[in-house]
């Protein structure tokens, strides 16, 4: 994948060290490629501390670049999707102007148009390929709210390979939040949800499928 032709010597050592910069964070495959993505559309590149809200975020900023932000602690096919998710909102405000929907049809024509060069690729992983592609067609305002495609993207997460989500359980175990001693049972799916309760049965609480849970044995 490649965008520029040729490079100015200026421009190859931008890229050069856009590239040291990148190179722990996406799939080494992509690197140049979202390097070069950030000097044609002059993007600042911000990698920030985990935000428990978001993945990422994008931020207009006339005569001054555009400012993108990503997790650093996500893995690396979750980075790049979260880049490019975050480049589309760039590419949509360029072409139709800060009033449309944000996560609206615009957006999704650029997301679409913008991971078609890493579908055709085809450097995933098949599964993650084909959920991607199937993702794609209809992209939702965030990964998360893709329960199939999180799974696929957890298997390929080697830091996460040994945690626990609420997916995980089975119906009627017992856990509690990473970081919260309030046990809770699992109870129905509802979708991305799933739906638990305290174990006295007074509060019931929807409860992100992916989740991070420990498992507890009354």
């Amino acid at each position: 994948m490649q965008i520029f032709v040729s490079l100015s010597h200026q421009q190859e050592i931008h890229k050069a060290q856009l590239m040291q910069a990148l190179n722990k964070f996406l799939p080494s495959e992509t690197v140049s490629y979202c390097a070069e993505l950030i000097m044609l559309h002059k993007l600042h590149l911000h990698i920030v501390v985990e935000r428990k809200s978001r993945y990422g975020d994008y931020s207009p900023h006339h005569g001054k670049g555009n400012r993108i932000s990503v997790n650093h602690n996500l893995s690396p096919f979750e980075f790049l999707l979260t880049f490019i998710h975050e480049l589309s909102h760039h590419t949509a405000y360029v072409k139709y102007g800060p009033h449309h929907d944000s996560h609206g049809d615009e957006w999704k024509k650029e997301f679409q148009l913008n991971m078609k060069p890493f579908l055709e690729a085809k450097f995933f992983p098949y599964d993650l390929q084909a959920m991607l592609a199937k993702h794609m067609r209809n992209p939702k305002y965030s990964q998360s709210a893709d329960v199939k495609l999180m799974q696929v993207l957890k298997k390929y997460d080697l830091r996460q390979s040994d945690k626990l989500v609420l997916n995980d359980l089975s119906e009627g175990e017992i856990f509690r939040m990473k970081n919260n001693k309030i046990s809770m049972r699992k109870l129905n799916k509802l979708r991305t949800y799933i739906l638990c309760e305290t174990l006295d049965g007074k509060l019931k609480y929807k409860v992100h499928s992916m989740a991070e849970v420990v498992r507890i044995d009354l």
